[in-house]
């Protein structure tokens, strides 16, 4: 019982004396010389993250094509940025791939937007935007 007496009393003093008054340099702004203090400028919030508004969505572009080797002519549609709509799409490569595959890339105009149309070998169309 005295042990618990003891051990009791010991953290009653150890807290008594972490709420003792404060030095005088603590007391500045603190304690008991709060009134001579000068005011701590505030500062408002700084918002660090840009505001970003989301680009507004793609949109279809349907053209008609021509297959460099038979002449078929397909119609393919390709969703394209909004700014790149109005852009005639142009033939800028046109290459073998595996499997027979005609591979055609077309840029929209000076918004550097390319689109690949492959032409299976029998005849099906597939765009990759």
């Amino acid at each position: 019982m005295n042990t618990l007496r003891g051990l009791i009393t010991g953290c009653m003093a150890v807290a008594m004396l972490s709420f003792a008054a404060p030095s005088e340099a603590e007391a500045g702004c603190f304690g008991f010389l709060g009134r001579y203090c000068a005011p701590v400028d505030c500062c408002e919030p700084v918002c660090c993250e840009p505001i970003c508004c989301e680009p507004p969505p793609p949109v279809a572009v349907t053209w008609c094509i021509e297959d460099p080797c038979t002449g078929c002519s397909y119609e393919v549609t390709a969703c394209v940025p909004p700014c790149c709509a109005e852009a005639a799409p142009a033939l800028v490569c046109c290459r073998l791939g595996v499997f027979g595959r005609k591979i055609l890339t077309f840029s929209f105009g000076d918004c550097d937007y390319t689109a690949d149309v492959v032409i299976t070998a029998h005849g099906r169309t597939i765009v990759r935007d």
